[in-house]
């Protein structure tokens, strides 16, 4: 008799172990899911409507009670209005989710139990919460790889380039709408964007072509092709008076002065590169290639040149309203000079020590009485004159700066994945 309830036990343990653990069924047949894709982005402490899915995948016989979901914020420091409340089979779960303040990345979690109390799984929804004056940076997503932006004030337009895309700016700085007609007809995807001071709009792609827009992008006119030979990239700029600068290595400068329909070649720059053009307020042009110590003067309209001597090796210019020349030079670090002369004279104005060197590519940039000035391998700078600066922001990461058409500040990695932006409400 011992025996034979010994193994009346061992086959009623086995036959409980056998059986389907009924919770395990109902993870397999049914999912949980937010209705909304993650990533959405919106204004901080804006209230979202969230609506949570239980919903069966296949045919199944497990059971479907009803589940209590507890909502948590793990972070941006938001709240879910109710925090508790329970979801039935093949129905939504709808809820208020308040976006914090805390951070820009908000995650919201929800956890499921059975009416029992059994924690089941849990699904997570992320959102992006942009606040005012603060730094709120994206990472891994479609503008993390802005390669440029331009922005009209006038017309309040903003147009960015990232990703072989061309994208203009939605109702709110952050949304982005993608602009795939023409531009997806193309033969090259977009590379680089300009703009000129009426408005009009220069696209350059990876295949050599130039398009501009007269129309704020709603149509576009293929420009006369500056290297008719070249199928690559090609280097464009917009001088202050509206003239279209374009250069391909192996190829002399080009310079255009009505829209992209004719180009004239320019001699006496060969192998500057092309960086900075600016007509001053006497007529005169100043240049400033890529390559290194490459400033120069013409007081001919660009037929000669002139190379002006700089205080160490000069890599980046800039010409405010009053001519005043800026030139940041790599002189002990990363050195600041002001000619009030035309160049005759410098004078040093700031130095600073980045934590590397490289190409300083669009780097002042002006809102209201203040410009920012971007140093990359340092970071951020403000100043109101050009001549006294103060840090602003010191993050070596930067490699780009822009100012779109609101005044939000949009600033790029060195390594191409991630982007912030700052709104700022206080100058």
């Amino acid at each position: 008799m011992k025996l034979q309830y010994i193994l009346t036990v061992i086959i009623l343990i086995s036959v409980a172990s056998c059986s389907p653990d009924p919770y395990y069924e109902l993870l397999e047949s049914y999912s949980f899911s937010f209705k909304d894709n993650s990533g959405n982005r919106l204004p901080a402490g804006e209230v979202k409507d969230i609506f949570l899915q239980y919903s069966m995948n296949k045919n199944t016989n497990a059971p479907a009670d009803s589940l209590r979901v507890e909502f948590e914020a793990l972070s941006g420091g938001g709240s879910v209005s109710p925090s508790v409340a329970f979801v039935n089979p093949d129905m939504y779960l709808a809820a208020e989710w308040e976006l914090g303040t805390s951070s820009c990345v908000q995650e919201l979690r929800a956890s499921l139990y059975s009416l029992t109390g059994r924690y089941l799984t849990f699904v997570n929804y992320v959102a992006y919460g942009f606040r005012e004056n603060e730094w709120d940076e994206i990472t891994g997503d479609f503008d993390s790889k802005m390669n440029d932006l331009v922005a009209d004030t006038l017309n309040g337009l903003s147009m960015m380039v990232t990703n072989n895309t061309l994208y203009r700016q939605g109702e709110r700085y952050f949304l982005w709408e993608e602009l795939s007609e023409p531009v997806g007809e193309w033969q090259g995807g977009p590379r680089t964007v300009e703009i000129d001071s009426e408005g009009v709009i220069y696209v350059s792609t990876w295949k050599g072509e130039l398009y501009r827009s007269a129309d704020h992008g709603e149509s576009w006119t293929e420009c006369t092709r500056p290297y008719p030979d070249r199928d690559d990239a090609i280097y464009n700029y917009v001088s202050n008076d509206d003239e279209l600068w374009v250069y391909a290595p192996g190829h002399k400068i080009k310079r255009s002065k009505n829209g992209g329909l004719t180009w004239t070649e320019i001699n006496g720059l060969e192998g500057a590169g092309l960086g900075d053009v600016f007509r001053l307020n006497n007529g005169s042009l100043l240049f400033h290639g890529s390559n290194c110590c490459s400033l120069y003067i013409s007081d001919d309209d660009g037929t000669s040149w002139t190379g002006i001597p700089t205080p160490g090796s000069s890599i980046k210019l800039f010409v405010n309203d009053n001519d005043e020349i800026i030139i940041c030079t790599q002189l002990s670090g990363i050195t600041f000079f002001m000619s009030a002369d035309y160049g005759a004279t410098f004078t040093s104005v700031h130095q600073l020590y980045p934590e590397f060197g490289t190409v300083m590519g669009n780097t002042f940039n002006r809102w209201k009485d203040f410009y920012y000035v971007l140093v990359p391998g340092y970071g951020i700078l403000k100043t109101y004159d050009l001549v006294n600066y103060e840090p602003y922001w010191q993050n070596p990461d930067l490699i780009e700066l822009f100012v779109d058409h609101n005044g939000v500040l949009v600033a790029k990695n060195i390594n191409n994945v991630s982007i912030y932006y700052r709104h700022n409400t206080l100058q």
